[in-house]
């Protein structure tokens, strides 16, 4: 449990690492002598870029031994972060970044499938919620807290401490994982993209991310625009929505049910989420329960997705995880771009309509994958 624990972590390391800059915008960009949106290109180009290198070079690397891959994954976060502490200009935290997103497809490919090998005895879905708790307490609370640390001592501060974290995490990673030898050493992304279940897997993942990143991404416009949330309820909304989100991942690592339909259940939840938040236009008060449901379902999109590829792929964990992370990220970047271009022609409660249609779209593309993914347990 231990290792797990320790790769929870790790994995709240990685998000923290890959959303910093949206907590530390204004003062990035005063640093850096550059505007917002400049800062901005370094978290929307970074999930494209992901979503771009995520299956490539999981590939590339499914040769090596996983405790040496997760340690130095661990290592270039930490080393990136403390080296963006010190850069003064933006084209080198450009570079930086851009180092640091070939590594994150990598990590979250194969986060999942150390987290079942490090615990065979429990069920993969519990193993895989413990690692993914860091994900959940890093949209809860990794955000305040590197922003609270921006204000408070600066930006650089956050990027040190958020590294030497990563440092701490990694020498853990060499003392406590056992070694884990590849279990595959040759993996053709030829053969892989013949694969029709794992193009099923990544365009679901991107349609589920999408409608839920074209809302999450404008969330603080729609509390203003449509409940009419004032500016000091604001935070303690993002709170009961990040600590209920921890209590929905470990639900979701334990309720006895597959995680397709766990998916199913989310996607639709999220679409009943919207409804409510419309109706806390009339009734302000039902904004608390937009975000305890909304909290809930972001848990479940981040932790079904992986479950249900490795569910239809139970031979090519890390490739079908590699290309969930492709649609994951791929939805971050197109769930972002349309709820922007929605927000700025047609306002909030079109930004709900939107997301609501996509999850829609999405639940007929899960529906449909039963007889894509049927016989493409049999195929290997």
């Amino acid at each position: 449990m231990v290792r797990l624990v320790m790769l929870s972590v790790g994995a709240f390391i990685w998000l923290v690492t890959e959303v910093m800059p949206i907590g530390l915008l204004t003062d990035i960009a005063q640093g850096l002598h550059v505007s917002p949106a400049q800062v901005g290109l370094l978290v929307t180009g970074y999930a494209w870029l992901v979503a771009l290198s995520a299956i490539p070079l999981t590939l590339l690397t499914s040769g090596v031994d996983r405790r040496t891959l997760v340690a130095a994954l661990l290592l270039l976060a930490g080393s990136v972060d403390v080296a963006c502490a010190f850069v003064t200009n933006y084209a080198v935290m450009a570079v930086l970044r851009i180092m640091l997103a070939l590594g994150h497809g990598v990590f979250w490919s194969v986060i999942a499938g150390v987290a079942v090998r490090l615990a065979p005895d429990i069920p993969v879905a519990r193993a895989t919620g413990w690692a993914f708790t860091g994900v959940a307490v890093g949209f809860a609370g990794g955000i305040p807290l590197v922003s609270a640390i921006g204000h408070w001592l600066g930006w650089r501060v956050a990027f040190a401490v958020c590294g030497a974290g990563a440092l701490g995490v990694f020498a853990a990673a060499l003392v406590l994982l056992p070694p884990m030898p590849a279990q595959r050493r040759h993996m053709d992304i030829r053969h892989l993209l013949r694969q029709p279940v794992l193009v099923y897997i990544a365009v679901l993942t991107m349609l589920v991310i999408t409608a839920h990143f074209t809302a999450y991404t404008y969330i603080i416009p729609l509390l203003q625009g449509i409940a009419h949330s004032p500016g000091q309820l604001i935070p303690v909304l993002l709170l009961v929505y990040g600590v209920v989100g921890i209590g929905g991942n470990w639900v979701g690592g334990r309720l006895p049910c597959s995680a397709g339909r766990l998916i199913g259940v989310a996607t639709a939840a999220l679409v009943a989420s919207h409804a409510v938040m419309a109706a806390a236009g009339w009734l302000p008060g039902l904004v608390w329960v937009d975000m305890v449901v909304w909290g809930i379902v972001s848990a479940l999109l981040n932790l079904a997705p992986q479950n249900y590829a490795m569910e239809l792929a139970p031979h090519e964990r890390e490739a079908a995880c590699s290309f969930s992370v492709t649609g994951f990220n791929a939805g971050i970047g197109a769930g972002a771009l349309c709820g922007g271009v929605v927000l700025g022609a047609s306002g909030a409660y079109a930004v709900l309509a939107w997301s609501a249609g996509l999850a829609m779209l999405a639940l007929g593309v899960l529906w449909a994958g039963r007889f894509v993914a049927r016989p493409a347990r049999q195929t290997r």
